[in-house]
């Protein structure tokens, strides 16, 4: 049997291969370019979208286009910003995870990498590592967390065998390069544990623990860094997911929490946050559709601006200037845009089920 599957294993890898050489990914308008780029995925399916996040123009819709055989699901960007990561899955039995690479200049699918772990894409990430910019972090549940370098495409090393089908762990990096912050949802008990390793570390110096063994008796949903060492976390408190949802911040210095009072309705899939350091504030979007402008400092809602939506929202992205945020609802189809300045949504872009979305 080993044998056997080690063979079909191996024809299931040269059928993608060969598709991948023939050149099948496409775009609508293959010579169509923008300086202002930003990438649009649905985390499933094989179509991605280039947008113009200043005009708001769809400028190429492009096709994944490998096998029939072959799902994606995640998008991330490499260290140097020159490359998109998707991963892959197979259909075949037992079916081999991996990732697809994406050439951002050339416009091209360049490779497609299966490992031989065989349960499902994981959570992954850009390592950030400036002399391996092919290196992502990634945790499988029935596995653990394991370093691969997409361009040498091999696994590099086991980071940590910790795994367990109750443990959702995902893996961040702050924007000021400082952090790399290890999310531990523990399912079975109801609570969320934040680990920081210093980034340059490769997951091995660990420097503290937010949360540890419940300490604080919360949730975590997202969280957003401040300019002044802060970090803004939504959460429910306890366990129970029909809870209120919740907005606080933990001092990075002190490790000390503050629960603020304001309180959000409760949302099926919790708030996610988005921060501008330039307008001292904080924003968050739900599952009803409000977006709620902050204030950083007294945590009082400015402005709720009605999206007139529901359903299963994506993360924030405030655009480069600070000047707009996107927030997508994928069974709507819709990217709105808010101009943080009139407090408006002054745009709806229209894509199939968007969610993650980069600005490169």
């Amino acid at each position: 049997m080993k044998q056997m599957f080690k063979k079909c294993y191996i024809i299931f890898n040269i059928i993608f291969i060969t598709n991948l050489i023939l050149g099948c990914n496409q775009s609508t308008e293959p010579g169509k370019i923008t300086e202002n780029t930003m990438y649009v995925y649905s985390n499933s399916g094989k179509t991605f979208y280039l947008i113009d996040y200043k005009t708001y123009e769809v400028v190429k819709e492009i096709q994944l286009q490998i096998s029939y055989t072959v799902s994606f699901d995640g998008m991330r960007i490499s260290t140097n910003r020159d490359y998109l990561f998707f991963g892959a899955q197979g259909t075949f039995p037992d079916p081999p995870s991996g990732f697809a690479i994406y050439n951002i200049k050339k416009n091209k699918l360049e490779n497609l990498f299966f490992t031989k772990l065989n349960y499902g894409i994981g959570y992954f990430i850009s390592a950030e590592n400036k002399s391996e910019p092919a290196l992502i972090y990634v945790h499988f549940r029935d596995f653990g967390t394991y370093s691969i370098d997409l361009f040498e495409q091999k696994i590099k090393e086991l980071i940590s065998d910790e795994h367990n089908f109750n443990l959702d762990k995902r893996i961040y990096n702050s924007p000021d390069g400082k952090w790399t912050v290890v999310k531990k949802n523990r399912e079975a008990v109801g609570y969320t544990e934040l680990e920081f390793y210093t980034l340059s570390s490769g997951l091995r110096d660990m420097q503290f623990v937010l949360n540890k063994a419940n300490a604080d008796s919360l949730r975590i949903y997202d969280w957003a860094f401040s300019k002044n060492n802060k970090l803004f976390i939504t959460y429910l408190p306890g366990p129970s997911r029909g809870a209120q949802g919740c907005i606080g911040s933990y001092d990075l210095e002190t490790k000390k929490l503050y629960r603020s009072s304001l309180k959000f309705p409760w949302s099926l899939s919790g708030y996610y946050l988005g921060y501008s350091a330039n307008r001292n504030e904080i924003y968050a979007i739900g599952s009803y559709g409000k977006f709620y402008v902050m204030d950083a400092e007294t945590y009082l809602i400015k402005d709720t601006i009605d999206l007139s939506v529901k359903g299963e929202q994506s993360p924030i992205l405030i655009s480069p200037d600070d000047n707009f945020a996107f927030v997508a609802y994928p069974n709507s189809n819709s990217i709105f845009v808010i101009d943080l300045n009139s407090r408006k949504v002054i745009k709806t872009i229209s894509v199939k089920e968007p969610y993650n979305m980069i600005i490169p």
